[in-house]
C-alpha cells in the first residue's frame, strides 16, 4: 500500500511539473552576476533547476543528520549477530551436557 501511495505521489508531482513547464514558456534573461554572461531561458528552466538543487541539498542534509542513527544501527546489528553466535554455542553446550546426564542416568 505504501508503494502505491509513493507512486501516486510521484505521478502527481510529475504531472504538476509538466503542466508548469508547458504553462511557463516565456523567455527570461538570466544574469550570472560576477561573470559578464547573459542567458535567455524559458521561465521553467531556472525554477526547475532551483527545485532540483533544493531537493538535493535537503537530501544531503537528511543523510548527514541521520548518520549517527545509522552508526548506532550498525553497531546494534553487529552486537546482535555476536550474541546470536554466543547463544548457539551455549545451546550446543547445554545439549551436550543434557546428553551426558541422560547417559549417566541410563548407566546407573
Amino acid at each position: 500500500m505504501k508503494r502505491i501511495l509513493t507512486w501516486l505521489a510521484m505521478i502527481v508531482v510529475g504531472v504538476v511539473v509538466v503542466v508548469f513547464s508547458i504553462s511557463n514558456r516565456n523567455l527570461v534573461t538570466l544574469d550570472f552576476w560576477p561573470l559578464p554572461v547573459l542567458q535567455d531561458a524559458p521561465v521553467y528552466v531556472p525554477v526547475l533547476i532551483a527545485g532540483i538543487i533544493g531537493f538535493l541539498c535537503g537530501g544531503a542534509i537528511a543523510w548527514f543528520s541521520a548518520g549517527g542513527t545509522r552508526s548506532k544501527a550498525r553497531k546494534a546489528s553487529r552486537r546482535a549477530s555476536s550474541l546470536e553466535k554466543d547463544l548457539t554455542v551455549l545451546q550446543q553446550k547445554i545439549d551436550e551436557l543434557d546428553a551426558k546426564r541422560k547417559q549417566a542416568n541410563i548407566n546407573s
